[in-house]
């Protein structure tokens, strides 16, 4: 496997991806997909505004996403490394794919002096699975998340 930035040509699989998610997660199926905003968002990511769009190939088939950013953290004034989705194809679940995505993230909010890495789970896919990848990472579970439509 190999984990590699995100280009512009990666657009349309990575779209795929987040409709993928989107119909997997019950959560995010009843709340849509709006892939114009999709493309608008990743065309940014991708372009490096203080943030990384990784994918992992297999035999130059994307497999697997992660989406990261850096901002300041308003209590600390520290750098702060967080994700906004990890996604990988059902097929390669617990394969490595996961942790070869998240490894590569840290070590990017390394060069990029993070002060600190969060990530999460909200979709309700394997939460169980996905919290224990990220602690037999170092990560430790500080919270939760709760959600209300208004």
């Amino acid at each position: 496997m190999l984990v590699r930035t995100a280009t512009i040509q990666d657009l349309g699989t990575l779209v795929d991806f987040g409709k993928r998610l989107t119909q997997e997660s019950p959560k995010f199926r009843a709340q849509g997909f709006d892939e114009d905003q999709a493309v608008k968002l990743f065309t940014y990511l991708i372009q490096g505004n203080e943030s990384i769009f990784l994918i992992c190939d297999e035999y130059d088939n994307p497999v697997g996403t992660l989406i990261g950013c850096l901002d300041i953290d308003w209590r600390t004034n520290h750098r702060l490394a967080f994700e906004q989705g990890v996604y990988v194809l059902p097929e390669y679940r617990a394969s490595g794919v996961g942790c070869e995505l998240v490894q590569y993230f840290i070590e990017w909010a390394k060069i990029n002096n993070a002060d600190r890495i969060q990530l999460g789970t909200i979709s309700g896919i394997h939460a169980d699975k996905t919290i224990n990848l990220y602690k037999s990472l170092g990560f430790e579970l500080i919270g939760y998340v709760l959600e209300m439509e208004v």
